[in-house]
Parts: structure tokens; sequence; C-alpha cells
């Protein structure tokens, strides 16, 4: 998936919710999403990062940063993407390449937060 292609997707997915919805509707998806593989589990992984990153009160997060978090959550509690969720094996590639696209793009600010929080748990909660 290139670049250009994945920010049209950020652009399409993203939209103000509210942080309580957003927080049912994560975790609703993620205890449907079982770590057979692992790049589901860098997925989960990924997204729990995001997630705390956006629900940490302490942490003053960039806006553009803000905006492609919400929308690469959305895009993965959404079952019926690119290829839709329920495909073997592929349901959740597109779905992880963005989030590593998002992960790359905003790599200064993870960092900012991993130098911001002294005691930081390695599976994000």
């Amino acid at each position: 998936m290139q670049d250009s292609k994945k920010e049209k997707i950020l652009k399409k997915y993203y939209r103000e919710v509210k942080m309580e919805d957003l927080r049912r509707a994560f975790f609703d998806k993620l205890s449907s999403v079982p770590p057979t593989m692992e790049y589901v589990r860098n997925l989960i992984l990924d997204v729990k990062l995001f997630f705390r990153m956006l629900s940490d009160p302490n942490f003053d997060l960039k806006e553009e940063t803000k905006r492609d978090f919400i929308a690469v959550l959305l895009y993965f509690i959404e079952s019926k993407d690119a290829i839709p969720d329920w495909i073997p094996m592929l349901g959740l590639w597109d779905d992880y390449k963005l989030a590593r696209y998002v992960k790359q793009k905003h790599r200064q600010e993870i960092e900012r937060y991993f130098a911001q929080v002294r005691h930081f748990v390695a599976n994000y909660f």
C-alpha cells in the first residue's frame, strides 16, 4: 500500500469521536482479535500504544498525531475495510500496514512520549 493511499485512508476514517465511545469500540474489537500470527501480535501492540497515548491525560499529543491515531484505531475497529477482517490469514494485514505507517510517520512523537513516561509497561496497559 503506497503512502499516498494510506494518507487517503487516514483522512477517510478520521472523525470526531468521544473517547469513551472509542474506548468501548476499541476494547470490543481487541477482544475479538486472536493474536495468532506475529504481524497480528505486532498490530495489537501498536494499536494499544496509540490508544494509550491518546488517552493519557498527562501527555500533550500533537493534533496531527491525534487525528492519525484516531483514524487508524477506527480503521482497526472497522471489520469491513479494504481487506475484510474475517478473511483468514489476511484480514488484518491492511490494518497492520496502516498502523506501521502511522507508527513510522509519528515516530518522533512516540519517542517523545517514551521519554516522558518513566515506567512504561511493555504491553501498554
